[in-house]
């Protein structure tokens, strides 16, 4: 059987991995919460996009070897 939690692993990573800059985004406007400046405003520095992406692609490959161990043992 293949393992769904490297399946979500994989896909969620594709997806984070193809919009680096909307996922990072998010994480910022929601660590805004609560802060005085508005929603709209908040924007990711180019590290946190870059960052957002190396993370992405580690969880690609995470996800790729969880599926791919779980095809080997049958």
């Amino acid at each position: 059987m293949i393992n769904p939690v490297g399946i979500f692993f994989l896909l969620g990573g594709f997806l984070a991995a193809r919009w680096p800059y909307r996922f990072a985004r998010f994480s910022e406007r929601i660590d805004a919460i609560g802060s005085t400046t508005p929603r709209d405003q908040v924007e990711p520095a180019e590290w946190n996009v870059l960052l957002t992406r190396v993370l992405d692609i580690a969880m690609i490959l995470v996800g790729s070897l969880a599926v791919l161990s779980s095809l080997a043992a049958g």
